[in-house]
């Protein structure tokens, strides 16, 4: 859907396809993440956003693109947020953030992980007060950085939502999964 102006926005309600009402992702959350993730990539790297697409919740299957970076949050809302990225992205990003200085030989790759998990910090970090739905504490991970692609399948009581948005560098995914007690940071299910 898009505005007047031809922007991409999400729409204000989506059906939850089974999802049990208590674990759905607020609306005001997804669309932070959406918001805060447009501003970032417009303002740090001059990369601009031109379609963001909520697909349906209860998805049966995640696919991670080739770096991810999962964040878990706690407090009122509560879900691991993985930001999963295409290489293309990954090397403008790379290229971008690290124009300004000399990358040690050698730590090419340690950079290039650190752009993508920072991002997601700053962006989760940003999004901050839209999480904590009553003015509460609000916890925060550590981004963990998965550097394979790789299919997630969702077993009975795990939710999977997904935002797609695309950019001229390449699509990305924003996923939420929750509840986060079925999982470790590395997207495993926990027996």
């Amino acid at each position: 859907m898009e505005d007047r102006t031809g922007h991409s926005v999400l729409p204000q309600s989506m059906e939850t396809a089974g999802c049990p009402a208590a674990i759905a992702f607020p609306n005001a959350v997804v669309r932070s993440l959406v918001d805060q993730t447009k501003d970032y990539l417009a303002r740090e790297v001059g990369i601009e956003v031109t379609r963001a697409r909520r697909g349906p919740r209860g998805l049966d299957r995640l696919n991670l693109k080739s770096s991810t970076a999962v964040v878990g949050v706690g407090g009122d809302f509560s879900a691991l947020i993985a930001f999963s990225l295409p290489e293309e992205l990954v090397n403008v990003l790379y290229d971008r953030l690290t124009a300004a200085f000399t990358v040690p030989a050698g730590d090419e790759a340690l950079y290039r992980c650190e752009v993508v998990a920072e991002m997601a910090n700053i962006i989760i970090g940003h999004c901050t007060a839209r999480l904590s739905a009553n003015g509460g504490r609000v916890t925060m991970s550590p981004p963990v950085l998965l550097d394979a692609a790789k299919p997630i399948p969702r077993v009975k009581d795990a939710v999977f939502e997904s935002v797609s948005m695309d950019t001229p560098h390449g699509s990305f995914d924003i996923n939420l999964v929750g509840p986060c007690d079925m999982f470790d940071t590395h997207l495993n299910y926990i027996q």
